[in-house]
């Protein structure tokens, strides 16, 4: 059997596999660190063959707790989990001989979010295993960490050695998405130097401020509106301390545009081109907040309608670090109607939030 962690121990780890920034907080929380150190306990590891592999049940998880533990013992682990695989009542009876409290770590209602939430996001990102074929609401054990995510969680790993491993699980067994979420996640706090932004269609380099509003930007910009958009051109950025990059003059006088650096501008305005009409595209970064609402997409409508553009060719976009960044579950429900959203870690995809009489983004 494998060295035993702590359930602390096995949270920190979890946190430095899976950071907050860039995963649900479910698969790093306390309840999943005694989920890891509960699995390794009875050493419900994955092997090649199902017959030999011992599956945990999530109850397993709940039941445990730090006095149980420290009997740490193979005989002890092994006499744990066979009485904990039959009933509690059996577990109930050896923790009476051992002298240990029976009370439980968790209460019996944590099973369904370490079954539901944590396990499933962590079967998606390959760290546990569900055996085939068993019922959801059968007695049976069906869930076992893989060998390579449980290898992370070895006390004797520490330090440099111990990030390194990180790393290395990551880069074989994420997904792609996964990854990107977790550089981009290493970026944002990393933000002691200025980010530069490559403008599209040849246009330049802008140079931002740090700070994660402005790596918000360079996504958009580099990510989204390549993706998006036909011939996007970025008319402004703006950034604290009235600093407002504008486009060379020969652009603002094709599309007909004063700017004043007084006025309140969107975080960016995009222009695209490319089909008959121009089209409009007003971007604001959230960090904390100064989402599109419908206060301020009617400010951008009347700043829009003052130089002459026409309404119906304004479109908006909020963009977002991430879908679990604290300011995307604060700011989301606030959303303009006939808005869109945006989130940096996740390039390919756009939220829509429009009205579904008529399906338009007006």
């Amino acid at each position: 059997m494998r060295p035993i962690i702590t359930a602390s121990g096995a949270t920190e780890r979890l946190l430095l596999i899976f950071p907050r920034e860039a995963f649900d907080t479910v698969m790093s929380s306390p309840l999943a660190g005694a989920a890891v150190s509960a699995l390794i306990y009875v050493d419900s590891i994955a092997t090649g063959n199902d017959s030999t592999t011992f599956w945990a049940r999530p109850s397993m998880v709940t039941w445990m707790s730090e006095e149980m533990r420290i009997r740490d013992s193979e005989d002890d682990r092994v006499q744990w989990r066979e009485a904990a695989a039959k009933k509690n009542k059996d577990l109930v009876k050896v923790l009476d001989e051992w002298g240990v409290s029976t009370a439980s770590g968790y209460a019996d209602n944590s099973r369904e979010t370490l079954r539901d939430e944590t396990f499933r996001k962590w079967r998606e990102n390959s760290a546990i295993r569900e055996k085939a074929g068993v019922p959801k609401n059968s007695s049976k054990g069906r869930w076992a960490l893989e060998p390579h995510f449980a290898d992370l969680f070895d006390p004797g790993l520490a330090g440099d050695q111990l990030v390194s491993q990180v790393v290395q699980w990551r880069e074989r067994h994420l997904s792609p998405a996964a990854k990107l979420k977790v550089q981009f996640a290493a970026q944002g706090r990393q933000t002691a130097h200025a980010v530069s932004v490559t403008l599209p269609n040849g246009a330049g380099v802008r140079t931002l401020e740090s700070g994660k509003a402005s790596l918000i930007l360079k996504s958009v910009v580099e990510e989204w509106a390549a993706t998006r958009l036909t011939t996007p051109y970025v008319v402004t950025i703006s950034e604290p301390g009235d600093k407002v990059f504008t486009a060379d003059a020969k652009l603002l006088t094709y599309l007909q545009i004063t700017i004043n650096t007084q006025a309140l501008l969107p975080d960016a305005l995009i222009a695209d081109v490319g089909g008959d009409d121009v089209q409009f595209w007003f971007v604001e970064a959230v960090n904390t907040d100064g989402e599109i609402n419908e206060a301020r997409k009617q400010s951008l409508l009347t700043w829009a309608t003052n130089q002459g553009i026409n309404p119906a060719h304004c479109h908006f976009l909020t963009a977002f670090t991430s879908r679990t960044d604290p300011a995307a579950r604060k700011r989301l429900k606030d959303l303009a109607s006939g808005t869109y959203a945006y989130f940096a870690d996740e390039p390919g995809h756009e939220l829509a939030w429009y009205r579904l009489v008529d399906g338009t983004d007006t």
